[in-house]
């Protein structure tokens, strides 16, 4: 097995080797940067996007077609300071593959180094080709259910995780995925919410590059430099649907500005957000722009297909003079979010990143499909499956037992909820930006259907650019929220296909006090096609996808959950496509399957008694 060190610029952008020590605060000379073959030529890296080395290379470019952690600015350190030197204890040692053959498998026997975590069959969890992809054809069980990942090698971890700006920008989650029939589950690779670390130190406090030092540059002596700009080390937290009239959420990059009177003088502002499955499937992303904390009127920038190292993900690109260096971004929906800053200061181009972790207490499942906006109208259920005495043989969907499952006829919120497993939330969690509810709700109902993709006018239109647009007319996903689950109830979750004449794709997440422990569905990043509901039925018959269990925890450390995927016996593959999957109908399987939790009625035991074929 053959290792070499490198540092990446994009996790999938291989790859500099680092040589060389700085001096001290005497010299002027930097550390050399050698980049592995012509740093003039452009190249594609197996299983990544296409690269290309800045012309600046030795003053700390690197670029990539993303946009992100490009580090580009020659960013100095405040005052002069010793420099810190050479290399840090930590090593981001990528191991390199024995064969293109290989490119695509981080668990085929040739990627365990001696001394840090083996990869195993399963994986664990770190990038350790750095290719942008973490355990890519490593096995799993469970598809849909996720497990943290982080965008660095094994080797850059101390205790097992990494170290400096990479312990919380790096860590994401990777969710497991079965693409076909035949193959078995694997790791979908795609480590949702994490960034890689920066080629090289900036010259300012933080270590971007993760190596145990700050200020350790490779490229520029760090020690009697004057101060230009800090970015961010640590993510910020937010809610969805924070109030409209005053976004709890300002994103201003002139506090990493170590010179306020530099401020006014940066110009060719451009930020840039990106992130969320059902962003990617939508007909527009979820999330908006303002300029202004009033968070009235419509949101600026514009929607772009292109972002991410797939460049297939959606987001938002807001650009001066419709944004300056300060924006306040709102979200409808949990997860984590990528924003980038750039702006020109005194001839250079920097870039900065921040990462925005959306967490909204309890437990929540979120559901949307492709069809948006063709008049399909699928709903998102969710049943509490433990807790109903009243109902020992007709545990069921819908209104089979009154008020088990939330749904659209007993639980949106605009239409007022009947349905209350659980004393209600304050209004200010259902009344916000994107959440539909508007100013109508007099409580806040726990569980409750936050929106519809329909909307409260019934229809969507997918022309609609808008997530917070009067008359609730954007096409966007179906929330379920439990704000405050008691310890040992379990869930039910599924989507029914209720109307319409197109076959649809779904994809459902469900969120744990705002971490995502379950991603599975139709993913277009991916390529997953499955499930696919195809025949429409109402409340009662039709297609209906049994998404899986879930069982909640409450801990001295939060919310915790147990999440159970629904399989089939014998998969009805038009529908299904594998074992995977469970879409029952009531013409193919019993009359009853689309309307008790499972057979006889009594409450299912585990995830697969939810499903009937």
């Amino acid at each position: 097995m053959r290792v070499q060190r490198l540092f990446t610029g994009f996790a999938s952008l291989l790859g500099f080797a680092l040589l060389g020590l700085h001096p001290g605060c005497s010299s002027s000379s930097s550390g050399q940067f050698t980049p592995v073959g012509d740093a003039t030529t452009e190249g594609s890296v197996e299983g990544g996007p296409s690269f290309t080395f800045d012309s600046g290379l030795l003053e700390g470019g690197l670029t990539n077609e993303a946009g992100f952690n490009d580090g580009r600015p020659d960013i100095d350190a405040i005052g002069c300071v010793p420099d810190a030197g050479g290399p840090g204890p930590v090593q981001h040692i990528c191991v390199v593959y024995p064969s293109n053959a290989d490119s695509n498998n981080e668990c085929d026997g040739h990627h365990d180094l001696s001394g840090f975590a083996p990869n195993g069959a399963t994986g664990n969890g770190f990038d350790d080709n750095c290719n942008g992809l973490v355990d890519e054809g490593c096995s799993c069980t469970g598809v849909g259910t996720t497990k943290d990942c982080y965008l660095v090698p094994a080797s850059q971890t101390q205790g097992g995780v990494p170290v400096g700006w990479c312990a919380q920008n790096s860590k994401g989650t990777v969710n497991c995925q079965k693409l076909n029939t035949e193959a078995a589950p694997t790791w979908s690779g795609i480590c949702r919410g994490a960034q890689p670390p920066f080629p090289d130190d900036f010259c300012a406090p933080g270590d971007f590059n993760c190596d145990g030092k700050e200020e350790n540059s490779t490229t520029q002596d760090c020690s009697c430099k004057s101060g230009t700009i800090q970015c961010p080390t640590q993510p910020v937290t937010t809610v969805p649907y924070p109030p409209p009239v005053a976004l709890p959420l300002e994103v201003d990059a002139g506090k990493w500005f170590l010179d306020p009177a530099d401020v006014p003088l940066a110009n060719g502002w451009k930020w840039t957000i990106r992130g969320g499955d059902c962003d990617n499937i939508l007909p527009h992303p979820t999330f908006g722009i303002y300029p202004t904390a009033s968070g009235t009127g419509v949101p600026v920038g514009a929607q772009k297909n292109n972002l991410g190292p797939s460049s297939q993900e959606h987001g938002v690109v807001a650009v001066a003079p419709q944004v300056q260096s300060a924006i306040y971004p709102a979200f409808s929906l949990s997860g984590d979010y990528l924003l980038q800053a750039e702006w020109d200061l005194k001839g250079t181009h920097y870039s900065c990143t921040e990462k925005i972790q959306v967490r909204t207490p309890g437990l929540r499942a979120e559901a949307c499909w492709d069809t948006e906006g063709n008049g399909i109208d699928l709903d998102l259920h969710m049943a509490k499956v433990n807790g109903f005495p009243n109902c020992l043989t007709s545990h069921g969907w819908s209104d089979n037992c009154v008020s088990e499952d939330c749904y659209w006829s007993n639980c949106y919120t605009p239409n007022g909820q009947t349905t209350a497993w659980y004393p209600p939330s304050s209004s200010t969690a259902c009344v916000g930006w994107g959440s539909e509810a508007g100013q109508q709700i007099a409580s806040c109902g726990n569980p409750r259907l936050d929106r519809d993709a329909n909307g409260v006018s019934g229809t969507c239109n997918p022309s609609q650019l808008n997530p917070n647009a009067a008359g609730g007319d954007f096409c966007g996903p179906e929330n379920v929220n439990v704000d405050v689950p008691d310890d040992g109830s379990r869930f039910a979750v599924a989507v029914r296909y209720f109307g319409g004449s197109l076959a649809s794709k779904a994809h459902v997440n469900v969120y744990c006090d705002g971490v995502r422990v379950l991603s599975t569905g139709y993913d277009p990043i991916t390529g997953n096609n499955f499930p696919q509901l195809i025949t429409s039925g109402g409340d009662s018959t039709g297609d209906m996808w049994k998404v899986g269990l879930v069982t909640t925890h409450v801990t001295a450390a939060g919310l915790a959950c147990d999440v159970h995927p629904t399989q089939s016996q014998n998969p009805h593959l038009p529908t299904d496509g594998s074992t995977s999957y469970c879409v029952d109908n009531t013409t193919t399987d019993t009359t009853q399957s689309a309307v008790l939790l499972a057979s006889g009625g009594l409450e299912p035991l585990d995830a697969n008694a939810l499903c009937f074929h």
